[in-house]
Order: C-alpha cells, then structure tokens, then sequence
C-alpha cells in the first residue's frame, strides 16, 4: 500500500463514538437474544427443559456458523441486485429485520391472548433459526469498520476500548432483563426491538465501506504474531465450547442452589463483571503482545474455572455458590485473554477485512455449536435411562476436558511444525 492509500484509508476510519455506540446497542440485543440472557427466558419463561436449551444451544450455534461465513457476500450479492449498496446500507437493512424478529414473540402473544401458563414457545424457535445468522453476518462488518484504517498501538487500543464496550453491554443487559426473563419473557425480547431502531441513527456517520487495512506505523508484525494466531484461533472455539455448555446449565445450577428466579437470571453476571475488568487489563497492559505463557495460562485458566463451576452444585450448602462464584469469575477472565489475543492477532495478521472478521465469528460459532452438544447428548441419555441423571454434568465437564486436552495437543505440534519449518 502506498502513502497516499494508507492516507485515504486513515481518512475513511469509522468514527469511534458511533462506532462504539452501534457495538454497544447491538450486543444487548446479543445478550438477551442469543447468549446467556436467552436461556433464561426460555427456561423461565417458556418452560424449556435443559435438554431443550442445550439444542436450542446447538440450532443457535449450526446459524451463527452460516451467519459468518456469509457475511462477506452479503453485500456483494445484494449489490449485484442494487448497484451502490454498501456495507453501511446492510447494517441497516440488519438492524430493520432483527428488529421486525424481536416483535415476533409479543406479537404471538397479542395475537393467541395466551397467558403464561400456556405460552407458546415456536417463537423463540423462529428468532433464533432467523436473528442468530443475522447476528453472525452483523459481528464480522462491524469488526471491520472498527479496525480498518487502524494499525499499530491506535489499532491495539481501539480493539480494547471496542471489547470493553461490548462487554460492558452484556453486564447491563444482565440485570435489566433479570426481573422480566419469569414474568414477561415477550416484553424482555420487545425491548430489544427498540434497541436495534435506535442502533440505525448512529450508523449515518460510518463511511459507505470499512477502511482497508494498513501496515504498522513502525514495521510489519513479527513472525510470532503468525504462530500466535494459530493458537489462539484453535484456543478460541475451545473457549466458546465451554462457554455455550455453561449457558444453558446455569439457569438449572441456579435452581439446585434453590436461588430465586431474579436471582438465577443475574448469575451471568459473576462472570461477564470480571470479563469486563479483565479486558481492560488487556487494553491499558500491553506486555501481553508476543508472549506464550498469555496463551498457555489463558486455557489452563479456563479449563480449571469450567471445572469448578459446572461441579459447584455438587459441594454442598456450604460452598456450592461461593464456588460457581468464583469458577465463574476466573471463566470470565480466561475469556477476555482469549477472545482480546485472537481477534487483536486476526486483525494484525489476517488483515481488517470482513472475511478475517467472519473467520474469528465462524469460530466462535463453531463453539456455540459443540458446547451445548455435549449437554444436549449427556442430558439425553439421561432421559433415556442410560446415564444417571447426577452424572450429567460430570460427562459434559470430561467431554470438554477431553477436546481441552487435544486443543492443546494440536497447538504444540501446529507451533513445534512451524517453528521447525522457520
């Protein structure tokens, strides 16, 4: 790229206070409609069994998969059929049909007069089958509006202002959908409509297309970046399987603890808060770049987390919920190191653009798909009779041992091949 390319696509960066704006209305919506908040709303809200929100976990993550991997020809195929649409028109045509989805669930309601009790639940079905691939095509676009035109200590300090907006968002969500996930889950997913209308009136600011990327301000990123993003592209779905296994486990955790329904719809929060916090640790340090041992204590961490928090129920009134506390607060932890190291790494090293954005997305759907597939095949057999109910957490807590085990196996002969080939 030239000097005069690399100073046109300074020029054309997304304004951040927009920017950020948009990320932070739109990852409500992700929270309550396809993330933890969801669970809770089908469990308490629609009456689904654990066994139905582990496959609706894995019908969330199969959509999200397709969402991503998509998104970098939405645009091109719809500019075939209106020439000059732009990536900025599709986040607006994304934001009118999610928010046309999140009336679906009220609309139901208005139109059956169906009371609690007999609430329907294909609603939620329908959401997720349409809202989560939308929510995939949405991710990459907007990591590439973030990022283009950003290289270097703006590019590492924007990707962490950007992760503790999001993040934040989620925290937020959290506790104000907590008192309707029981009591009106319709309303909850209503709210969310609004938000994605309001979301359209930052987006006039963003240029019609993302900038393209640029090299570093100083020299091009060092080969380590390359074996790093490796890892963490393999460290990252490793995490999102744990994290989608957790979701729909938790409103269940929350009821064997006899915590009240408010109460349990909050519980995301003891690990979205130190998530937060910790990806602003990753955005003020910046000794992390570069280094193997963030990596290895990364998984390691979240491995360790998982494992107490799934077993927290097990302990007994005494440390039951000071440990799902605390397994939860180092599972969000480990998942900002790993989520801030691989899309910081994508971003350097696979460029700004939307495919290396819906590469990061379509792994963390790859995630979303396993994780809840091993609650929804333990949570089966028990059903079936050929698994002691008691024994259900303990499978699905060996299952992602097991895949932690050979993700680390496959990270030391993908990095020991590479170092040996230079």
């Amino acid at each position: 790229m030239t000097n005069s390319d690399s100073t046109n696509s300074t020029s054309r960066r997304t304004p951040l206070g927009p920017a950020f704006g948009f990320t932070f209305i739109n990852s409500i919506g992700t929270y309550v409609v396809t993330s933890s908040g969801l669970y809770f709303l089908t469990q308490q809200g629609y009456g689904f069994s654990e066994t139905q929100n582990y496959l609706l976990g894995v019908l969330l993550g199969i959509t999200y998969i397709v969402g991503a991997k998509l998104a970098s020809r939405a645009q091109t195929s719809l500019h075939r059929v209106i020439p000059g649409f732009s990536h900025r028109g599709l986040l607006v045509v994304l934001m009118v049909a999610m928010a046309a989805l999140c009336l679906v669930p009220q609309a139901a309601e208005w139109l059956t007069g169906s009371t609690t009790a007999a609430r329907s639940s294909w609603p939620i079905w329908t959401i997720v089958l349409i809202y989560s691939p939308l929510m995939g095509i949405l991710w990459p676009i907007v990591e590439s509006y973030i990022s283009g035109g950003r290289s270097g200590a703006n590019l590492r300090n924007t990707m962490g202002s950007w992760n503790v907006v999001w993040s934040a968002a989620g925290v937020l969500a959290t506790f104000a959908v907590a008192p309707l996930v029981g009591k009106d889950p319709a309303l909850a997913v209503l709210l969310v409509s609004g938000a994605h209308l309001l979301a359209m009136l930052t987006v006039a600011p963003f240029p019609a297309e993302p900038a393209e990327h640029i090299e570093g301000e100083h020299e091009p990123h060092p080969p380590v970046f390359a074996r790093l993003l490796i890892t963490f592209r393999l460290l990252l779905p490793m995490a999102y399987v744990a994290s989608a296994a957790i979701g729909p486990y938790l409103p269940f955790a929350g009821e064997k603890l006899s915590l009240s329904g408010g109460t349990q719809a909050m519980l995301p929060a003891a690990w979205l808060i130190p998530r937060v916090a910790m990806f602003y640790v990753m955005q003020r340090w910046q000794g992390w770049h570069g280094r193997w041992y963030i990596a290895v204590g990364s998984g390691v961490l979240l491995v360790l987390s998982f494992g107490v928090t799934i077993c927290a129920p097990l302990l007994g009134e005494r440390f039951d919920l000071i440990a799902l506390l605390a397994g939860l607060a180092g599972f969000g932890a480990a998942m900002a190191v790993i989520y801030s190291a691989a899309i910081y790494y994508a971003m350097e090293v696979g460029k700004t653009e939307v495919d290396a954005g819906g590469t990061h997305e379509a792994l963390i759907g790859v995630g979303y798909t396993i994780g809840p597939s091993f609650g929804l095949f333990a949570t089966l057999a028990a059903t079936g009779g050929y698994l002691d109910p008691i024994l259900v957490q303990p499978v699905v807590l060996g299952a992602v041992l097991a895949l932690s085990v050979a993700t680390a196996l496959l990270v030391a002969h993908r990095v020991r091949r590479q170092m040996r080939h230079g």
